[in-house]
């Protein structure tokens, strides 16, 4: 695993002007601006890249584009969070097989869970 340091970007997720479709070439601007400007690591389709608002095959183009674009640069880490944990496990292995360098992952958001049962959530 590649040393996790400094400052992890929220990766903001750029949409076509009528908001069909991520756009794909303002994404890849805008990674290679964050990386160039200096930031550490990268963290797409978090809260910031509007994850609740894409399909999951939207999640999987977007992890796909930045991994692609920070081309082992920087380290990579898709946010995995779903409405449920099979959904979550399947974010978190494409993660894996895409060559993401870990992931940013929440328990279950809709129910709170106490301390006890977000231990066992991760484990």
């Amino acid at each position: 695993m590649p040393d996790i340091k400094g400052l992890l970007a929220a990766v903001v997720t750029p949409f076509t002007k009528d908001g069909s479709s991520i756009d794909e070439p303002r994404l890849r601007t805008h990674v290679e601006t964050l990386i160039s400007q200096g930031v550490h690591g990268l963290v797409p389709g978090g809260s910031t890249g509007e994850f609740a608002a894409q399909s999951n095959q939207e999640r999987r183009q977007l992890h796909e584009v930045v991994i692609e674009v920070a081309a082992g640069r920087v380290p990579v880490m898709p946010n995995v969070a779903a409405m449920t944990t099979v959904e979550a496990i399947s974010l978190a292995k494409h993660a894996e097989k895409i060559g993401a360098a870990g992931v940013m992952a929440v328990a279950a958001y809709y129910e709170p869970l106490d301390l006890a049962e977000t231990k066992k959530y991760f484990l």
